[in-house]
């Protein structure tokens, strides 16, 4: 079973609160789901990978913080298809 910290990890991402979780444009006007700390540089990764991420996240009981990264998906799609 894969626990928190490594799931974070495989996705880049390092094991600390995340402030805020939000999509945002990128310079080449791709949506994309950004993961602001209070200590680190805000880091991102595409929707996809932000979709699939989520996935595991409830696969092992992180409900709270995939609900976060589905909502900012449902609404980085939605602004990509404005």
């Amino acid at each position: 079973m894969t626990n928190l910290s490594l799931l974070l990890f495989e996705n880049g991402l390092p094991d600390a609160p995340v402030i805020l979780i939000e999509p945002h444009r990128n310079r080449g006007g791709v949506w994309r789901i950004k993961f602001s700390y209070d200590v680190d540089q805000p880091l991102s990764m595409s929707a996809e990978q932000a979709s699939l991420l989520a996935t595991d996240l409830y696969r092992i009981g992180e409900d709270e913080l995939a609900g976060e990264i589905d909502s900012a998906v449902t609404s980085a799609t939605r602004y990509g298809s404005m």
